[in-house]
């Protein structure tokens, strides 16, 4: 197909309407969209311990690392993102690039994870509130009753619509940033041992070049969650310049904060004292809200309450889109790309996102724990995000290089995959080398079973050759309203 015909492109079959909201949220919108997904408050609150423990008082410069590596990331995504706006993300992107069957297993592989992904942070949400409410107010929930809580309201905002559950993410991450930053201030203002000092910034405080890599690569998957500006591209106004402006500008809102906060934490605890905040048996942040917030941590309990929600809620978002991008081709059954009549969503994705959730948190998380389950499909995670990225620096370079030569970019097509790649797949390396201790030992299955029940799905909608229309629409975008 030529460069023309993929922007051109349209889906006219009946039973494969567009339907989704179109030009309901703007910028700032589709830029909380992707904010909230990466999840500010809970990435740095609970990774500041583990990479303070492992690159000591330079933390602050793994984040700042991590953040350079995700930009060189979301390059090529960057110029996916501006030619091909689309509900389906990564499976158009890939589809388009590489071919339908490598389209659909990327976009299964997203979709998959970020429908479980809420089961998982619903479950730690609810054990932090149990924990803290218990322990301080004698307050007793069980966690999983909070975590049932979440994903109901997760579920009421998927199916109401794309305006409502961004207007409930940009309250959320608003709230949540602030409460961040307030307290990496107050850190500052009233430092601990140690004083105010940039030691956090100088490489050379590098004591441990090992202990360091790994803190970069745990703050690298801190930022996932920016590509899912891309999801909801359609329900944006001009997606092929909003989507891309979102992608980097999660990215880079996201490492100013990551990196001032977990400066800031350090500064407050003190940074002659950086052992005891990475062997804190409680997150440092509460500790020091309750110092420099006179006890209240509260303020940090309600912010990552906001912050689990609220990427509870991005995810739905981008799954059930994801979802119904799928189906919509006829890569996976039609019904999941139904859309409700009346708020315009895709009402039968929704569901069965919502189903799955709640079955995973229950039926996983009971007998496993909520925080096992938090690690266990989050490192999972980990090991998907690595072939869809990978995938996606192949079809960037393709895609551009067949069906847009004028645009194609040795840096952004040829220098930026390779290095990220390379990155990713170092990642992968070490986080299997050592072997993780059980559960998180079984991630890296986990992973390939999603891979082993995606292509069992592709086998099975392609058996008959009158299924397989599908694959010469996977790479095209939608019709136009």
């Amino acid at each position: 197909m030529s460069a023309t015909q993929y922007e051109a492109s349209t889906v006219e079959e009946p039973d494969l309407p567009s339907g989704l909201n179109r030009g309901s949220i703007g910028l700032g919108g589709t830029l909380m969209q992707s904010i909230a997904q990466i999840s500010p408050t809970l990435g740095i609150f609970y990774t500041i311990a583990f990479t303070t423990g492992q690159a000591g008082v330079t933390a602050p410069l793994t984040y700042l690392a991590a953040f350079l590596v995700c930009l060189i990331i979301a390059v090529p995504m960057r110029g996916l993102a501006r030619h091909l706006p689309s509900a389906g993300g990564f499976y158009t992107y890939v589809s388009a690039g590489i071919g339908p069957k490598a389209g659909f297993m990327t976009g299964w592989l997203y979709a998959i994870m970020v429908t479980v992904v809420p089961a998982a942070l619903a479950a730690f949400t609810g054990a932090v509130l149990q924990d803290e409410l218990s322990g301080k107010y004698g307050f007793d929930v069980p966690w999983w009753v909070y975590a049932v809580v979440i994903l109901a309201i997760c579920f009421a905002c998927a199916y109401r619509g794309i305006v409502i559950s961004i207007k409930f993410l940009v309250v959320m991450t608003c709230f949540e940033m602030v409460v961040g930053l307030g307290l990496a201030l107050s850190g500052l203002i009233h430092p601990g041992p140690g004083g105010v000092n940039l030691k956090g910034f100088n490489p050379a405080n590098i004591t441990d070049g090992s202990g360091f890599f790994l803190a970069i690569v745990l703050s690298i998957f801190a930022f996932t969650g920016f590509e899912s500006a891309a999801a909801v591209g359609e329900e944006s106004r001009d997606p092929k310049r909003i989507v891309p402006k979102a992608i980097i500008g999660s990215l880079t809102l996201i490492g100013i904060f990551y990196v001032v906060t977990a400066w800031g934490l350090q500064i407050g605890w003190g940074t002659s004292d950086l052992g005891k905040l990475a062997s804190s048996p409680t997150a440092p942040a509460f500790v020091l809200a309750d110092r420099l917030f006179d006890g209240a941590s509260i303020i940090i309990l309600i912010a990552l309450v906001n912050s689990g929600l609220g990427v509870c809620i991005a995810c739905t978002t981008s799954a059930t889109r994801t979802i119904f991008g799928i189906a919509r081709t006829g890569a996976l059954p039609s019904v999941l790309a139904t859309v409700q009549r009346k708020h315009r969503t895709p009402v039968v994705a929704v569901y069965v996102q919502s189903i799955v959730a709640v079955v995973v948190c229950l039926a996983v998380g009971l007998p496993l724990g909520p925080y096992n389950l938090f690690n266990l499909l989050g490192t999972a995670g980990t090991f998907v995000y690595i072939p869809i990225f990978i995938l996606m620096n192949v079809a960037a370079f393709l895609f551009f290089r067949r069906h847009h030569p004028d645009e194609f970019s040795v840096w952004a097509y040829v220098v930026a995959p390779i290095v990220s790649t390379v990155a990713l797949l170092l990642i992968a390396y070490y986080s299997i080398v050592p072997l993780p201790d059980f559960p998180v030992l079984l991630a890296p299955f986990i992973a390939v079973l999603y891979v082993v029940i995606g292509l069992a799905v592709l086998i099975g909608r392609n058996l008959r050759p009158g299924n397989r229309a599908w694959m010469a629409r996977a790479g095209e975008l939608p019709e136009v309203d």
